[in-house]
């Protein structure tokens, strides 16, 4: 099927959309309500009975393009629609890029050269189209599978292409609403291994602090025992000290005594000395 006979019968599909004139008489009726502070409501109801279209429908169109970049901020004169060629063409490079592991960002943005804005403005154009003109996008399908060009279908009436063997792990479903969407698989991935890491090097980093906890009040423990021990010999060599100086004294006491013995000795001296053993018994020990 040549682009010629694609583009003709996707025209036809085209028809039932908004018109430029309908859609410029929009910007103008909201532009006038801006000035003079009309609310937009009416500005609806009014676009609505030129253009026998239902008031809830103009309403959802122009919040619609609200969000899409580069036409409702434009002046009326300035704006510029997409064009039947235009559409065809984001279609399908966007359907085909996704089913070869694309993002729909990523193949917006080498469409648009590089320009983000530009990007955004096909990003955007490619979601409205797959949410408000569901005949468009399915007739785009048709003629890829007619041409044996392999497609992704947003509303899920063929699995996509598996996007990388880096994918094989995960489940299909996972895979499809990431393909889906506007994230680029590999950076996503990237970036839950970069959490990832950090999540364990914190885990790593609170276990070490733990483990040099436990070991300070280990050490503050042996260091408590070590002062007990400290304090109880400290206590004991006190005590030895003075048992060792009492011994001295009779050890003296003695040697002076016995130097007199017998010339001088009485039977008083005696009695001093068996008081002397009596009272110096316990120091006696220590010699």
């Amino acid at each position: 099927m040549d682009s010629a006979n694609g583009l003709s019968s996707f025209e036809i599909s085209l028809r039932t959309g908004w018109k430029d004139e309908e859609k410029l008489m929009l910007w103008d009726e909201v532009k006038k309500a801006q000035k003079i502070g009309t609310p937009l409501k009416r500005v609806f109801e009014a676009v609505a009975k030129n253009t026998g279209r239902k008031p809830n429908s103009v309403r959802n169109y122009y919040y619609m393009k609200v969000k899409e970049t580069g036409e409702i901020e434009q002046k009326p004169s300035t704006f510029t629609p997409f064009t039947k060629e235009e559409i065809y063409t984001l279609l399908r490079t966007l359907l085909s890029s996704v089913a070869n592991g694309e993002s729909i960002r990523g193949a917006s943005l080498r469409l648009a050269g590089g320009d983000k804005t530009l990007m955004l403005r096909y990003q955007n154009k490619y979601r409205s189209l797959v949410r408000t003109g569901r005949p468009l996008v399915e007739k785009v399908m048709s003629d890829m599978d007619k041409e044996g060009i392999k497609y992704f279908s947003p509303y899920e009436t063929r699995k996509p292409a598996a996007p990388g063997k880096e994918n094989k792990y995960i489940p299909d479903n996972v895979a499809k609403a990431l393909v889906s969407s506007d994230i680029d698989i590999k950076t996503f991935f990237k970036g839950l291994a970069k959490i990832a890491s950090l999540a364990a090097s914190k885990a790593g980093s609170k276990a070490e602090l733990q483990m040099l906890e436990e070991q300070n009040q280990s050490i503050l423990k042996e260091n408590a025992a070590l002062s007990a021990s400290v304090r109880e010999l400290t206590a004991k060599l006190k005590k030895e000290t003075e048992k060792g100086m009492r011994a001295e004294a009779l050890f003296q006491r003695l040697m002076k005594m016995n130097s007199a013995f017998p010339e001088s000795i009485n039977l008083e001296d005696l009695d001093s000395l068996s008081e002397l053993l009596k009272e110096g018994h316990g120091s006696a020990d220590a010699l």
